[in-house]
C-alpha cells in the first residue's frame, strides 16, 4: 500500500476500479500517514475521519454494483481552508482566530468536483489569515514546515497543501492563487503548482460574484504532471455562478502528455523579469534549466520587458489590490455578526493595510487598473513573440520558521529591499493579467528543492502543460520527500 500512495493519484484510481485494492484500504493507509506525518510537517488542520470514512464504503459499493465512479475514483485529497467550502467544515479564513468555530454552509468548487469525479476529501490543510503572504504561519496552528527542511517555511499561501503533497501525506491536494499561492509552495516544497487560465476553473465567490481586482484561482498541486492533469481534467468546465467562466471546450489534459520534444516551441526565458533580485544560486539552476528545454527541441533566447514600474510599485499595487478584497472579507463577517475586536490578533501587516482601505480614493484606484494594465499589455507582446515564458518560480529559497505566528518571507535579496509578504515572488504578475502559469522543480540549491515556473497565453493551459510534462520527462524529481526525522526509520 505504501509503494501504492507514493506512485500517485493516477496509480491509485486506476488500482481502485479494477479493485485491486479498496478505497476503504486507501483511505485507512492515508489516515495512518496523516497521523504520523502531519505533527512534523503542521500541513493538516482537521480531519473528516467519520465522513471520509462513509463515502469510502460508499464507493466501494457502487465499484462492486459496475457504476461508473469517475477518473479520480477513492484518491485520497485535502482542501486548503481558504476559500474552500464544505457544509460544515470549518471555515477560517485561513485560521482567524476569531473563526475557529466558524462553519461552511455551501460547497466551493475543489471538493465538488474532485468529489463527483470520484476521489475522497479527507480533510484541510493550513494557511495565514486571508492568504495575505507568501508564507504559512498564523497565530492558532502556527507555521507550516518544509518536508525538506523542518526547519523552514513551505511557503504560502498554499503551504500546508503543497507540504502534504510533496511530504506523501495524499498525492493531490487543492490550493487558491492570488498573488501565486500555487505556484510558490509548490517551489519551494517541489511540488508541482497549476494555476490555470482565468475562467478555466470557475470560482465562485459571493457576496460580490466579480471579485475585488485581481485574478483569484483555484487549482491543484499534485507530485507529478500526470496527477496535475487528472486534476484538471476534473475541476475545468463552465459554471455560472461565476461571471468569468469560459464556456469553451476544455483541452483533453491527460492528451497534453508525454511529449519527449519541443521542437519549434518558442520560448522566452527571463531570470528576473528585468526588475526583480534574484538569488544568485537560484538564477544558476535557472540557466541549468533552460539548457534542458533548448535540449528538448525549443527556440530558446532571453526576452526583456518594458514594465515602466519597479518590482516595488508592482508590490505595492498588488498588496493595495489584495487589501481591498481583504477589507471586503471583514465587512461580510462584521455583517454575520462577527465583532472586528474579537476578530484578532489579526497579523500586523494585514491590519495595517485594511485599516487604510476607506481612505483610498478613487484616482489611487484609478491607477492601479491603469498599472494593471500595463502590465497585461506587456504580456500580451511577449506572447506575441514567444509561445511560452519562463523564469523562476520564487527569487528565493525557503527562510526559517519563527515562533510567533508570523513567519514572513525574505527582506533583501542579493543586498536589495523587498516586501517580506510577496516582493520577492515572481508570481503575482498572471494574478494581474488571468495567464496560466504552472511551477515545476528544475533543481535544487543547498538540498533545496527550487521551482521554474511556465506561464503561457491567455486559454494556453494545454501549452503549458505539454511543457511541463516533457520537462519532467527530461529531468525528473522525486515524487516523495520522507520528513526528515522519518528518513532514518520505514519510509511511512
Amino acid at each position: 500500500m505504501d509503494e501504492l500512495l507514493d506512485a500517485g493519484a493516477a496509480s491509485i484510481a486506476s488500482a481502485v476500479r479494477t479493485r485491486k485494492v479498496s478505497p476503504v484500504e486507501v483511505l485507512d493507509a492515508t489516515l495512518s500517514r496523516i497521523e504520523r506525518i502531519n505533527p512534523l510537517l503542521n500541513a493538516v488542520t482537521f480531519v473528516a475521519y467519520d465522513e471520509a470514512k462513509s463515502r469510502a464504503v460508499e464507493l466501494e459499493r457502487r465499484i462492486g454494483a459496475g457504476e461508473d465512479v469517475g477518473v479520480l475514483a477513492g484518491v485520497p485529497t485535502l482542501m486548503k481552508d481558504l476559500f474552500g467550502h464544505k457544509p460544515g467544515w470549518p471555515a477560517t479564513l485561513g485560521q482567524v482566530p476569531g473563526l475557529v468555530g466558524r462553519k461552511a454552509t455551501g460547497w466551493s468548487v475543489f471538493p465538488s468536483r474532485m468529489e463527483a469525479a470520484g476521489a475522497i476529501v479527507v480533510g484541510q490543510t493550513n494557511s495565514p489569515v486571508f492568504g495575505f503572504r507568501g508564507t504559512t504561519d498564523n497565530a492558532v496552528s502556527g507555521p507550516t514546515r518544509n518536508p525538506h527542511d523542518l526547519d523552514r517555511n513551505a511557503g504560502g499561501s498554499s503551504g500546508g497543501s503543497a507540504a502534504a503533497v510533496a511530504g506523501g501525506v495524499v498525492p493531490v491536494a487543492g490550493a487558491t492563487d492570488g498573488g501565486g499561492s500555487i505556484r510558490i509552495p509548490a517551489a519551494w516544497c517541489g511540488a508541482v503548482g497549476f494555476q490555470p487560465s482565468a475562467g478555466t476553473i470557475p470560482f465562485v465567490n459571493r457576496p460580490n460574484a466579480f471579485g475585488h481586482g485581481l485574478f483569484l484561482y483555484e487549482g491543484p498541486i499534485t507530485r507529478s504532471t500526470e496527477d496535475c492533469a487528472l486534476a484538471l481534467s476534473a475541476m475545468a468546465g463552465p459554471d455560472v455562478r461565476d461571471p468569468l467562466s469560459v464556456g469553451a471546450p476544455r483541452p483533453r489534459f491527460t492528451d497534453c502528455l508525454g511529449e519527449r520534444s519541443l521542437r519549434g516551441v518558442r520560448i522566452g526565458f527571463t531570470p528576473d523579469f528585468g526588475i526583480f533580485p534574484v538569488e544568485r544560486e537560484i538564477v544558476r539552476t535557472f540557466h541549468e534549466a533552460v539548457r534542458v528545454l533548448e535540449s528538448l527541441g525549443a527556440e530558446v533566447e532571453e526576452v526583456t520587458f518594458d514594465w515602466r514600474h519597479s518590482h516595488t510599485e508592482l508590490t505595492e499595487t498588488w498588496c493595495r489590490t489584495t487589501a481591498v478584497g481583504a477589507y471586503e472579507g471583514i465587512r461580510q463577517l462584521l455583517d454575520e455578526g462577527y465583532e472586528w475586536d474579537t476578530l484578532g490578533p489579526l497579523p500586523t501587516q494585514l491590519t495595517e493595510r485594511v485599516l487604510r482601505v476607506p481612505e483610498l480614493g478613487v484616482d489611487s484606484q484609478i491607477e492601479d487598473a491603469r498599472t494593471r494594465t500595463r502590465v497585461y499589455d506587456e504580456m500580451l507582446g511577449a506572447f506575441a513573440t514567444y509561445d511560452l515564458v519562463v523564469s523562476p518560480t520564487v527569487a528565493a529559497m525557503p527562510v526559517p520558521n519563527s515562533d510567533d505566528g508570523d513567519t514572513v518571507g525574505p527582506s533583501s535579496i542579493e543586498g536589495e529591499s523587498v516586501d517580506p509578504l510577496i516582493g520577492w515572488c515572481m508570481t503575482y504578475l498572471t494574478n494581474f493579467t488571468g495567464n496560466p502559469s504552472a511551477s515545476v522543480p528544475m533543481g535544487t540549491v543547498g538540498g533545496l528543492p527550487v521551482g521554474l515556473q511556465v506561464m503561457g497565453p491567455r486559454y494556453g493551459d494545454a501549452e503549458v502543460l505539454r511543457a511541463i510534462s516533457a520537462f519532467e520527462l527530461a529531468r525528473p524529481w522525486p515524487r516523495v520527500t520522507v520528513p526528515i526525522p522519518l528518513r532514518k526509520e520505514t519510509r511511512p
